[in-house]
């Protein structure tokens, strides 16, 4: 289960689900209102917009769309692909940063989410680059100036013995 608080601090998105069905989104009101779902079952992996009004997901199918938190049709967003992975929404909501865990360096690529069209935003690794797997969690801040990731390390040592039977 994850969750993702609205800006006016009075609604929280949440990714769950019920006894025996596949996940989907929620809008839980702090006051304690019933859990509404915004998603149809099978959807993951979402991002809240930054003005609350879409939550872009994965649906069912692995392909993503955009979903009205007031309801209405989801809307496929050309361009991503099931490798990326959402790291933030534009300010003005029309494009998303995303990368994909398996390439180092790592290409954080804005997508617009009209046209599909994808272009270089930043490109980044640790400087020391010995052992690293991947790097995920891939958080930008807000005005886009400043971001945080992990890196994931696999190192080992190898010792040689001689004259031992």
């Amino acid at each position: 289960m994850t969750a993702q608080w609205f800006r006016d601090g009075k609604s929280v998105l949440i990714n769950g689900n019920e006894p025996g069905k596949s996940t989907r989104f929620y809008v839980q009101e702090v006051g304690g209102a019933a859990a509404r779902p915004v998603t149809p079952e099978g959807t993951r992996d979402g991002w809240l917009s930054a003005d609350g009004k879409l939550v872009l997901a994965r649906g069912p199918d692995g392909k993503y769309s955009v979903y009205p938190i007031s309801g209405g049709e989801p809307r496929p967003v050309p361009g991503l692909t099931e490798a990326d992975v959402l790291a933030q929404w534009s300010a003005d909501g029309r494009a998303v940063l995303v990368y994909r865990r398996a390439e180092i360096p790592c290409r954080l690529e804005r997508v617009d989410l009209a046209s599909g069209h994808r272009t270089l935003f930043k490109e980044f690794a640790p400087a020391d680059r010995t052992g690293l797997l991947s790097m995920r969690e891939i958080f930008v801040t807000d005005d886009l100036r400043s971001y945080a990731y992990t890196a994931y390390y696999q190192v080992s040592s190898l010792f040689v013995s001689e004259g031992r039977q």
